[in-house]
């Protein structure tokens, strides 16, 4: 049975792996790169030039949150993802990992910086005492709308269905809303307040690493090598 499953799964990587050509799901996670750089780049200058990562790790207690939500989320989410007997393949490993993780959390950046601009402007006019408070709050709102739409209504339509449905897991299920919160809520606090993105993105480059490895979505296929 071993060998027969080991034999089933090089076959499956020999047929992942024939694909060259970019699929649909690749368009669409590259248009979705482009769009986030494009916009992300001038919106976020500031923030990718300064190397405030220092003035996180300063910050024990705030590193021990962002740890604790990342692993409580992981954790979760392994309980729960599935891969249905894909291949695990080191080329879009790599190119996702890196590429989403980066470039998503431009995406992530500009809405919760949109929303604080907002929220500062409106203190301004009418709480001015208010003015970094009200900007964090909206700033956060926004961040989680927009990565629940974003996982809602893209990743979770286009990936292949990796959550299992069993009652258990459904048990389980019910509390990853509260994980990403969490999750989101320290993603956030980076940007309040040290303005630090590198942080961010290097968990983001571990989540999605996680999904690499538990999901093994099929994108960027073709790099991967051929198996002779």
């Amino acid at each position: 049975m071993e060998i027969k499953n080991t034999w089933s799964t090089i076959i499956m990587e020999y047929e992942l792996t024939e694909q060259r050509a970019l699929s649909r799901l690749d368009q669409y996670i590259l248009f979705y790169w482009l769009i986030s750089l494009v916009i992300g780049i001038p919106l976020l200058g500031d923030w990718l030039k300064s190397w405030n990562v220092p003035a996180t790790l300063a910050n024990p207690w705030f590193v021990v949150f962002l740890l604790a939500s990342f692993a409580f989320s992981q954790v979760l989410y392994v309980l729960v993802a599935r891969h249905d007997g894909r291949p695990f393949l080191w080329g879009p490993t790599v190119i996702f990992s890196i590429g989403n993780g980066v470039i998503e959390t431009f995406a992530f950046a500009i809405v919760y910086r949109i929303g604080a601009w907002i929220g500062d402007g409106i203190a301004m006019q009418f709480w001015p005492n208010l003015v970094e408070p009200l900007g964090f709050a909206i700033g956060f709102t926004a961040f989680v709308i927009y990565g629940g739409v974003i996982h809602g209504m893209f990743w979770l339509q286009y990936l292949p269905p990796h959550l299992d449905d069993s009652p258990q897991s459904m048990r389980i299920r019910k509390l990853r809303p509260l994980a990403e919160m969490a999750l989101v809520l320290g993603w956030s606090l980076c940007f309040y307040l040290y303005q630090d993105i590198w942080t961010v993105i290097f968990i983001h480059i571990l989540v999605d690493l996680g999904l690499m490895l538990r999901v093994r979505p099929p994108v960027f296929l073709g790099a991967s090598r051929r198996i002779a």
